[in-house]
C-alpha cells in the first residue's frame, strides 16, 4: 500500500491518535519512511513549526521532516468544514494544488498516511466531499469509530457508504475515547463484527492526555501493535 486514509465516523474519534499510532507502528516497528498529511486542518492558528494541532503530532509521531506546509496545505482558523472555512476567510481551494502535493509526498516515501476531517460527508469544495477525494486518490481507508454508545449505526452507515462507492476499507478501529467501561462499550464490538463486511482490527485502548507532553513515538508504536491487528501493514 503506497498510501492509507484514515477517516471517522464523525469528529472527535480519534483519527489523530490512530494516525499517528499508525505512523509511529510503520516507522518504528516496520522501518518505513512514512509521510503523513492532513490535507485540510480547521480551528487553529499556525504558531510557526511547531503547533498543538493535528499536523504537528502527525509530523512528530512518523518522524517526518516534511515541511509542514505540505503536510497541511490549507490551514483555516474557524472550526469549521473546509468549504465552511475558506468561505468565511475568504479563501479558495484548489484541489488540482492539494493533489499534487499528496503526490509529491507519495512519491518520495514508502507510505503516506492522510488524516481526512470529520467524516465522509465534509464538504471540501461546493459539491465535493472527502469520499469525493479518497475515491479520487484510489486510497484504502482505515475507519475510526467511537467504543460508546451509537457507533453500531455510525459505523455501518460510514462503511456502507464506502463500499457504495468502490472503496477499499481495509478495517475499523474502535477508539476507547471515553473510557467509560459501560454495557454498550463491552458489547459494541461483538455486535460490529457481526454486522461489518470489513474486518475490525482493535479497540485501542483510553489513553487521555496522551499528547498533553509532547508526542512519545515509542509509546504510540507500542500500543499500536499491542491492541490493533497489525497483519494488514
Amino acid at each position: 500500500m503506497k498510501s492509507i486514509f484514515v477517516t471517522g465516523t464523525d469528529t472527535g474519534v480519534g483519527k489523530t491518535i490512530i494516525s499517528s499510532g499508525l505512523s509511529a507502528y510503520l516507522s518504528i516497528k516496520k522501518r518505513l519512511d512514512v509521510g503523513v498529511m492532513k490535507p485540510f486542518e480547521s480551528g487553529i492558528e499556525s504558531t510557526g513549526e511547531r503547533n498543538t494541532g493535528d499536523t504537528w503530532i502527525l509530523r512528530e509521531a512518523s518522524g517526518s521532516r516534511d515541511d509542514a506546509s505540505e503536510i497541511n496545505p490549507y490551514l483555516f482558523k474557524a472550526p469549521l468544514a473546509p468549504e465552511a472555512a475558506a468561505f468565511m476567510e475568504k479563501a479558495t481551494i484548489d484541489m488540482g494544488r492539494v493533489t499534487a502535493v499528496y503526490n509529491s509526498l507519495a512519491a518520495r516515501h514508502d507510505v503516506v498516511i492522510v488524516e481526512g476531517a470529520g467524516g465522509l460527508l465534509v464538504p471540501i469544495t461546493e459539491g465535493f466531499f472527502y469520499a469525493d477525494l479518497i475515491r479520487a486518490w484510489e486510497t484504502p481507508v482505515i475507519v475510526v469509530s467511537r467504543l460508546t454508545l451509537g457507533t453500531i449505526n455510525h459505523t455501518l452507515l460510514t462503511c456502507g457508504h464506502l463500499k457504495s462507492i468502490g472503496v477499499k476499507i481495509l478495517g475499523v478501529i474502535l477508539n476507547d475515547m471515553e473510557g467509560e467501561n459501560d454495557m454498550a462499550s463491552r458489547t459494541n464490538p461483538g455486535m460490529l463484527e457481526k454486522y461489518l463486511d470489513a474486518p475490525l482490527l482493535g479497540v485501542f485502548p483510553h489513553t487521555p492526555n496522551l499528547f498533553e507532553k509532547g508526542v512519545d513515538r515509542q509509546r504510540l508504536a507500542d500500543l499500536f501493535e499491542k491492541h490493533i491487528d497489525c497483519s494488514l501493514f
